[in-house]
């Protein structure tokens, strides 16, 4: 029975991989993979039975996906938009953004920036993560407060 698993990893892991670099980029990619072979593993009983092992996998890892995204939403939902940015006009950056829907808008790169401002990194913090410099952050920043208004 591990060698069935172990040979649908190696046949199907760098498509799933794939799979999830499409859908959210290589970032997660890894990790949401890897959680669908656990995921997997819990099926090891019928692991011989399924007639269509690609099929199987790829509906676990949709499964997977869907759990990641809607975390990521209530994430989402929950950030306090008050303290999002260091700019001098932020005093009505909450009633700019009126949904979560705003942020749905945002590139994946902005969405991380975002994150990481309301995970309490300042501009400067938040470039060296990225490899930038503070000033580029404090631009995006602001590009982002005018997408989102």
């Amino acid at each position: 029975m591990n060698n069935n698993i172990q040979e649908l990893y190696e046949k199907y892991y760098p498509a799933v991989y794939k799979y999830f670099c499409k859908k959210i980029g290589e970032n997660d990619a890894e990790d949401l993979a890897q959680q669908t072979y656990v995921k997997i593993l819990t099926w090891i009983g019928c692991v011989e039975k399924i007639r269509s092992p690609k099929a199987f996998i790829f509906k676990v890892a949709k499964s997977v996906l869907y759990d990641y995204l809607r975390k990521k939403m209530l994430m989402a939902q929950a950030i306090p938009f008050d303290n999002l940015y260091d700019c001098a006009d932020n005093h009505n950056f909450i009633e700019d953004v009126e949904s979560s829907d705003a942020l749905k808008s945002l590139s994946k790169q902005e969405q991380h920036i975002v994150t990481l401002k309301t995970e309490g990194y300042n501009s400067t913090e938040i470039g060296k993560i990225l490899g930038v410099s503070g000033s580029t952050i404090r631009t995006h920043l602001q590009n982002i407060r005018k997408k989102i208004k």
